[in-house]
Order: structure tokens, then C-alpha cells, then sequence
């Protein structure tokens, strides 16, 4: 027997969710188009213990501490627009005698066809760890030119509207 239902005429039909319609908000900057949004990942440590007198072949697992990935956020360069060079400067990231410790919160929001948030990351203890400008190639003629900033988070929380 299969765990398969045929959808009846008249039935809502659900599609899953598209990731190209997102929105990055950086502690209230304007608000910048990225192509690009990777990183949101969160792992768990393992503890491994085995104390010397058991009886037991094995050793027991405990978790340990989560670890967030950094977020790579990437966007087209334009001439005249706020680039992400500006955005490391903007917060004293990359300027001298900057306060390098300048933590952010980045808000990510995955939307519907409509634009209503679905699912929206607040990201925590945001700092800039590596900013890539455009790479130029004289052969790729039709290849936009694409900066990149890699970003380090502390934590962040999900939620599901």
C-alpha cells in the first residue's frame, strides 16, 4: 500500500518554496540587491566519553557546542552604486583607526511570489571577514562583474511565518 494521495480536483496544489526571491537587510542600510545569499548552515559538536571502569565497548555521545557558518553575500557592481566596499568602510570595518569589533545583525528573508516573508533568519555578531572586489577576465565579454563580502555570525535564529 502506498503512503502516495491523488490530489482532488479543487485542491490546494503546494509548490516548494523559490530561493531567488530574498531580501538582505544589514542594521538598517539600504537596502542592497544581492544575486547571492550562501552560508546559512549550523553544526553541532560531538562529545565522545568513555569512562575507564565501564563494562560497555562503546562510548557515549553528548552534544557538544553549535557552530554557524560565515554568509557570502554577492552582488553585481555598478558604477555610481553602494558597493560592498562602502558597506565595509560605512561600519569602520576597513577604515584606520576603525572600530574593528563593530558587530551587526543581518536580516534574511526568503519570499513569496508576493513578497511577504516566509521564512526570515535574524543573524547575530555579524562582522566582515573577507571582501572580494570583481574578478576581470578579458575573455568573458559577457559576464557581469560580481563582488563578493564573506561574513562571520555568531548565531542565528529562524523563524517560519
Amino acid at each position: 500500500m502506498s503512503d502516495y494521495t491523488e490530489i482532488q480536483e479543487g485542491e490546494a496544489y503546494n509548490w516548494p518554496l523559490a530561493k531567488f526571491f530574498f531580501r538582505v537587510t544589514i542594521d538598517g542600510l539600504p537596502e542592497l540587491g544581492f544575486q547571492t545569499c550562501e552560508g546559512l548552515e549550523a553544526e553541532m559538536s560531538v562529545i565522545e566519553y568513555r569512562p575507564g571502569n565501564s563494562q560497555y565497548l562503546f562510548k557515549s555521545k553528548r552534544p557538544g557546542l553549535v557552530t554557524y557558518s560565515n554568509i557570502t553575500l554577492k552582488k553585481g557592481a555598478f558604477e555610481g552604486d553602494f558597493n560592498l566596499l562602502d558597506l565595509w568602510r560605512a561600519y569602520g570595518w576597513l577604515s584606520e583607526g576603525g572600530y574593528r569589533n563593530n558587530k551587526k545583525e543581518i536580516i534574511i528573508e526568503l519570499m513569496d511570489d508576493g513578497g511577504t516573508p516566509i521564512i526570515t533568519w535574524t543573524c547575530k555578531g555579524c562582522f566582515p571577514v573577507k571582501f572580494t572586489p570583481p574578478s576581470m577576465d578579458a575573455e568573458a565579454d559577457s559576464e557581469p562583474a560580481v563582488e563578493e563580502m564573506e561574513i562571520a555570525c555568531e548565531s542565528w535564529d529562524i523563524e517560519w511565518v
